[in-house]
């Protein structure tokens, strides 16, 4: 295990000067005020779909509020970490109210907050239901739970198959990308480790060492990323069961085969008075094929993926041994290709 990942003097005043051009450009109270249970977070690793997840909900419910990366948009520019990809987080328990995360996601609530309409003539009529905001982020994604424990928002957890979303993220961005690289360290914290691998952190560590043994950088470099996703998306399934009321998994593959599974997500998610919601969603965005009885999405999903770009057949058997070996893939038999047949 390696060293617990503590901030440096230059983070720590890269983030007092942003808070200070926070204070300047809005109020001093900016981001102390939003109420976290008002914000609906969609949080996945790159390319697993969730783009695609909230295009469908924008299209079937266009009443709410939508916001794509807010922590990258947001104004003044955020730093999280100097290290590499500049919006990385470490893993976090608790994450204060004064941290600069926190202030963002509260000051998006407080902005949904302020542009709802009231009509004070019109208060012997039916007040048509609050917009949701719905906020999409890929960043910061080992600060779900001091998130979750700091805002009491609600939290969509994406997790799709690792080793496909390394092939979109090297395809798309490079190999040579920052995205994960500081994640690639932090999962390795004593903390990551003891909270989410406690009875399984042999193996975790033997796979670690084993992709550290790799002769190649490029080799170890894929690997390691490909680790990382895994990790990440072992947290999300471990806080959904710790979090019920809070966090709500959805895996790519179920909702593949079978769209109407989302609904218990979307409806847990969302609430459960919001049960119209989610059967809008899967009725607007599925159709049946002529002859079958089974739902299809109207587009593949998560996204469409035709052939290796990024990584090698040997790229990919690694993957999945290491993943399925050591216990963070349960069935070999379950893995697609690119073209959505078996490589076993």
């Amino acid at each position: 295990m390696k060293k617990s990942l503590k901030p440096n003097k230059r983070l720590l005043l890269s983030q007092l000067l942003w808070k200070k051009r926070l204070n300047k450009q809005h109020m001093p109270h900016a981001g102390y005020m939003g109420n976290g249970g008002d914000i609906h977070l969609v949080l996945g690793v790159d390319g697993a779909g969730i783009g695609h997840f909230v295009q469908l909900l924008s299209q079937s419910l266009p009443e709410n509020h939508y916001v794509h990366n807010p922590l990258a948009k947001f104004e003044p520019k955020l730093t999280l970490s100097n290290q590499g990809e500049r919006l990385a987080m470490p893993y976090q328990k608790v994450l204060s109210a004064d941290h600069p995360m926190s202030r963002v996601y509260r000051f998006y609530a407080e902005r949904a907050q302020a542009e709802k309409r009231y009509d004070l003539m019109a208060e012997d009529k039916e007040a048509a239901p609050d917009p949701i905001l719905i906020l999409k982020e890929s960043h910061g994604l080992l600060a779900t739970e001091a998130l979750l424990r700091e805002l009491k928002c609600h939290a969509l957890l994406y997790v799709s198959d690792p080793v496909l979303l390394a092939e979109q993220m090297f395809s798309k961005e490079g190999k040579e990308t920052t995205y994960l690289d500081f994640e690639s360290q932090a999962v390795m914290d004593p903390a990551f480790l003891k909270r989410f691998l406690a009875k399984d952190l042999r193996p975790a560590l033997h796979a670690y060492k084993l992709i550290q043994r790799l002769s190649s950088k490029r080799q170890r470099r894929v690997q390691m990323k490909i680790f990382t996703i895994a990790l990440i998306q072992h947290m999300f399934r471990m806080l959904a069961a710790r979090y019920p009321e809070l966090a709500t998994l959805v895996d790519a593959a179920v909702v593949e085969d079978d769209p109407r599974r989302l609904e218990f997500p979307l409806v847990n998610w969302l609430g459960s008075e919001k049960l119209h919601c989610a059967t809008r969603v899967i009725s607007d965005s599925t159709f049946t094929q002529e002859g079958q009885n089974a739902l299809r999405w109207t587009r593949s999903w998560p996204e469409s993926i035709t052939g290796f770009e990024a990584l090698s057949n040997k790229d990919v058997k690694l993957a999945y041994k290491l993943l399925i070996d050591h216990h963070l893939m349960s069935d070999e038999t379950k893995r697609k290709t690119w073209a959505g047949k078996s490589v076993a």
